[in-house]
């Protein structure tokens, strides 16, 4: 099956975008970045034309997910998470989902984050008419997309 064709259609962008994080709704980030990666090395011998006899299976990555909004948005991430931690006060160790959804009209793609924990935060404070905003990145175990898996042989 290829690519679709679109007559008079409108194709995914920025505003189909719904990110749920531990199911709960958030619309104030302006960026999401994200990336994943399987290391695959050749496996050589003793063959006359020293080219490869085999691949290895791999080491699945999935990079840090990179979200960018206003500070606002943040805070209710950070006390959502903290409400769950063991002291309440906590949001570094607490454990989630991150789903993004992409809907636009016939069009629908999920992607989801599994076992995510925030990891840093940067803010930079500039004057001007803008918010404040603020970087944050989140780890996660593996990226799913619409059910699909770069990496292989491995039981969620």
């Amino acid at each position: 099956m290829g690519d679709q064709l679109r007559v008079n259609g409108n194709i995914v962008s920025y505003g189909s975008i719904k990110a749920k994080i531990d199911s709960d709704l958030f619309v104030g980030f302006t960026s999401i970045g994200f990336a994943h990666k399987r290391e695959r090395t050749f496996v050589y011998g003793m063959t006359p034309d020293q080219a490869p006899r085999a691949r290895t299976r791999g080491k699945y990555t999935a990079e840090p997910i990179k979200l960018k909004g206003p500070k606002s948005t943040f805070q209710a991430m950070r006390q959502a998470l903290a409400a769950k931690s063991g002291d309440g006060r906590s949001y570094g160790d607490v454990e989630f989902p991150v789903v993004l959804q992409l809907i636009e009209q016939e069009e629908s793609h999920t992607i989801e984050f599994d076992r995510c924990v925030f990891t840093g935060a940067s803010n930079s404070f500039e004057e001007g008419a803008e918010a404040l905003m603020e970087e944050v990145e989140l780890s996660c175990f593996h990226i799913i997309e619409d059910g699909l898996t770069l990496f292989s042989g491995v039981a969620l």
